[in-house]
């Protein structure tokens, strides 16, 4: 049988059993007070990440040339899409590329005097040279 016992945070009665050694009160509390203080933190954590958010779109607005609407928008959008989506090349010496695979993006040595290999050795996709 526990014993109602007063909080000395907040004066509220609880159960001896329930109460908390707190680390940031430094006391035992009830668990009212350590519900109060997680929600607390919560709070101005989500706050913190509002300003910080608010912060970055202003800087991303002033950023933007002059006439910057949403059409400007989707074409950058659609433009990196391609990127992502086009394979890699890039010339090591006369007879040979580094080639990236634009499915699995995996990167392996061609041999332009051999065409081989024609498909990429990790995902068999045709090597498009």
């Amino acid at each position: 049988m526990a014993v109602r016992v007063k909080c000395k945070k907040c004066n509220r009665e609880a159960k001896s059993d329930e109460f908390f050694l707190d680390p940031v009160y430094k006391m035992m509390v009830c668990p009212q007070c350590v519900k109060d203080r997680k929600m607390q933190e919560i709070n101005a954590k989500k706050e913190k990440q509002k300003a910080e958010a608010e912060i970055a779109a202003e800087k991303v607005k002033k950023d933007l040339p002059p006439g910057w609407d949403s059409d400007d928008v989707e074409i950058e959008r659609r433009y990196s899409d391609k990127l992502k989506n086009s394979a890699g090349m890039e010339r090591i010496d006369d007879d040979r590329i580094k080639y990236t695979c634009s499915k699995c993006k995996y990167k392996f040595t061609y041999f332009t005097t051999q065409g081989r290999p024609g498909r990429c050795p990790y995902c068999a996709t045709p090597a498009k040279v």
